[in-house]
């Protein structure tokens, strides 16, 4: 999961920031997912696959480590779902029949929007360096150190913020984005080349919307079960649920670069741009070296300008 993450999110920022792609409000979204998406799947599944393949947890070494760990994780989970509320909110600008609601579509607003969601994540969960610490009476495990009124409460708005809000927005806005787009009939000639990448990028929104609600509700379920007093957390069956949900939380990270393939003509079409071109430089890189080589065989003549003058 980490060399597929790694590599198709990769993939995705050199996709996404060619020139086709790169001038569409949408597409700027796209790669601050693609960019939080990388991150989460080298750093932090490498945080993982210590912890639990190894038990290595390099959040219980020491008291900023868990802090800081704890922190950038929880900020890092909750950046991807509300990148992809702004770019439905984005669709939904630019399919607008008002020509005021359709200007707010532009790369201008979209990384306001970016700076925005980041800082407004970055401020709400503050409280997690305060709070986190290693428990002496749980083997130094790093957790939230707060009574249970309050870890529940937080849970809570947690799981609400991540698994309710989220998809309500997705799917609220992609219905309006489906409106505007049936009860619009009209496309400029000059504009239409710009008009097939928008609704390519659409559809690739959509398949991405979708899958996402599909990776992270049953992991929003088990979570919130987890928290609140119940006997179901205790039994064999909800422990192998939960993993089959984690596992299903992780793909949300690692799956956007086939989606996007899958489902966008245009996407497919610069990937594979980008490779030929990758390809032809190597190639020539490979090349280079034997001809000079060749030109410089001891026991040769090179007949050029010069010798013949």
């Amino acid at each position: 999961m980490i060399v597929i993450g790694v590599l198709g999110n990769s993939l995705n920022i050199a996709t996404l920031t060619r020139p086709s792609l790169y001038f569409h409000a949408c597409s700027r979204y796209f790669l601050a997912l693609a960019g939080n998406n990388l991150f989460y799947s080298s750093i932090l599944f490498t945080f993982q696959l210590l912890s639990n393949g190894y038990q290595m947890n390099p959040s219980n070494t020491s008291r900023n480590a868990c802090k800081i760990i704890s922190y950038i994780s929880t900020i890092s989970a909750f950046l991807s779902p509300y990148f992809i509320v702004c770019a439905s909110i984005d669709r939904y600008c630019s399919s607008s029949l008002r020509a005021s609601v359709r200007r707010l579509s532009n790369v201008r607003t979209a990384k306001a929007m970016i700076c925005f969601i980041i800082l407004i994540f970055t401020l709400f969960f503050i409280h997690i360096l305060v709070l986190s610490d290693l428990r002496a009476d749980r083997e130094h495990t790093c957790i939230t150190q707060a009574n249970s009124v309050y870890s529940q409460i937080y849970i809570i708005v947690q799981v609400c913020c991540f698994a309710i809000v989220p998809p309500c927005l997705m799917i609220l806005f992609g219905f309006l984005s489906i409106k505007n787009s049936l009860g619009t009939h009209v496309v400029r000639v000059a504009a239409s080349r710009y008009k097939r990448t928008e609704r390519q990028l659409t559809r690739m929104l959509s398949i991405q919307i979708g899958m996402h609600i599909l990776f992270t509700l049953p992991t929003s379920v088990t979570y919130l079960i987890s928290t609140l007093p119940n006997t179901i957390r205790t039994t064999p069956t909800y422990s192998f649920v939960a993993t089959i949900a984690q596992f299903l939380f992780d793909c949300s990270y690692i799956t956007s670069f086939f989606l996007y393939f899958l489902t966008g003509r245009i996407y497919r079409k610069e990937l594979i741009r980008l490779l030929r071109k990758i390809w032809k430089h190597s190639s020539a890189n490979q090349v280079m070296p034997s001809q000079e080589l060749k030109s410089h065989v001891p026991g040769r003549t090179t007949l050029n300008a010069q010798t013949i003058v």
